[in-house]
């Protein structure tokens, strides 16, 4: 039995009267006799709310995408005669932030109700909703009868896989088109013979293919595309730098974010897509692969990595990929430039499998470094941080111009551009056959 407000105003009102019935005994057996009839009716205002027939489902989604706002459904069946006032509180995992903690309705006699929040996973794994708690108010609004129906489940955050689908479907697509690219096919460019077309004008001379055109007594041009089945691999820091958040996720989830989005673009362009997870050893490790059984195996290896607090060994990475990458392959580094030294391990060895590979390296810029030198500062200790912001900030700049050396490209990019940056780079390489 849990009181409302209406029955602590009643009551607080009638302490007023016993205050007097202090100097007037004849009010007591008035107030005692009020207060009787008060307590009988609180009690049968919750034999009412408790005989109320109520049943209470959740629905979830498949898979939750973590930083993003999931929706949570909750259907709600009422079988008794009379109108309730009902309120709904979920058990939510204590990593998910919701938009609505306390869901209220008004039932119907012998219906139904859909009731609708959102959660945010702050990051990804396994995790487990709690039971359902419902509050019924009784029919004279007195106290609320609370009960509990079992609902524990468990479910899986994954990386952001409908950003990969938004991002093909609008921005990445209008900006393939600004780039002179079709349906990652990227007509017009490459090294391999795609098909025959009649001339269009503004085609080049070197394109049109002379033995068809006497065929065929009309001009006729070779139509080339990028060539198919090659290799990505995509390496992926866990180490202690990419715990760092920016706007709102780790350096880390926004990697995997891209990771997947560069993984399923490539798939789907034809190529063959690896993964390797490294800290201070190579943690997970795909080798290359074709075909949507591995964008699913590069899915599953990435829902679940962690960044660990320890230092990164790039050597060791680059060793062992060393050994087992025997073919010319685009290798996408998404890892964070912390400090000099952390530079100099991470660009000597890419300089030297750039001499056989093309190595890409790709960070997320700390937004708020940059944003706090934005507003001017309003007191001294406002004017030292942004003196040391700037410090950081132009230290920056020389740690990524000393990585970017020896055929060693660089992305250094806010969060929301990373994806569709990374994809960019890539059918760009592709498109010059750099690759």
């Amino acid at each position: 039995m849990i009181p409302t407000a209406r029955l602590w105003a009643t009551l607080a009102l009638l302490s007023l009267p016993a205050i007097a019935a202090g100097f007037l005994r004849g009010l007591w057996p008035v107030l005692l006799g009020v207060d009787a009839v008060l307590l009988t009716l609180a009690a049968l205002d919750f034999v009412l709310a408790r005989r109320v027939q109520l049943e209470v489902r959740r629905v979830l989604p498949a898979r939750l995408s973590v930083g993003q706002p999931n929706k949570v459904e909750l259907d709600l069946v009422h079988r008794s005669t009379r109108r309730v006032h009902a309120r709904v509180r979920d058990d939510v995992p204590s990593d998910f932030t919701s938009d609505s903690e306390d869901l209220r309705t008004m039932l119907a006699p012998e219906s139904r109700s859909h009731l609708v929040y959102r959660v945010t996973p702050k990051r990804r794994g396994r995790f487990h909703f709690g039971d359902l708690h419902v509050r019924v108010l009784g029919p004279l609004g007195l106290v609320w009868h609370e009960r509990t129906h079992p609902a524990r489940a468990p479910l899986s955050v994954y990386p952001d896989l409908r950003g990969a689908s938004r991002l093909l479907l609008s921005g990445a697509a209008l900006d393939l088109v600004n780039l002179g690219l079709r349906k990652l096919r990227q007509d017009g460019q490459g090294s391999e013979f795609a098909r025959l077309r009649d001339y269009a004008q503004g085609d080049s001379v070197r394109e049109v293919s002379w033995k068809a055109t006497a065929r065929r007594g009309r001009p006729v041009t070779r139509v080339m595309e990028s060539e198919r089945s090659q290799s990505v691999l995509i390496c992926v820091d866990a180490g202690r730098s990419m715990a760092a958040r920016v706007d709102g996720l780790t350096k880390l989830d926004h990697a995997v974010n891209a990771a997947l989005y560069l993984a399923f673009v490539a798939v789907r362009n034809g190529d063959r897509v690896g993964l390797a997870v490294f800290a201070d050893g190579v943690k997970s490790y795909l080798p290359p692969a074709a075909g949507r059984s591995q964008y699913r195996r590069i899915v599953d290896t990435l829902y679940s990595v962690t960044p660990t607090l320890t230092y990164v060994d790039y050597l060791a990475l680059f060793k062992e990929l060393n050994v087992r990458l025997t073919r010319r392959s685009l290798l996408c580094v998404f890892t964070d430039v912390l400090d000099e030294d952390q530079a100099l391990a991470m660009a000597a060895p890419l300089r030297r499998l750039a001499h056989r590979h093309v190595p890409l390296c790709l960070t997320v810029k700390d937004t708020a470094l940059t944003g706090l030198l934005l507003e001017p500062p309003a007191d001294p200790d406002a004017a030292y941080q942004h003196a040391v912001a700037a410090e950081l900030l132009t230290e920056r700049e020389g740690l990524k111009a000393k990585v970017a050396q020896g055929g060693v490209q660089l992305l250094d990019v806010v969060s929301s551009e990373l994806s569709l940056a990374a994809v960019n780079r890539y059918l760009d390489i592709k498109a010059r056959g750099a690759l």
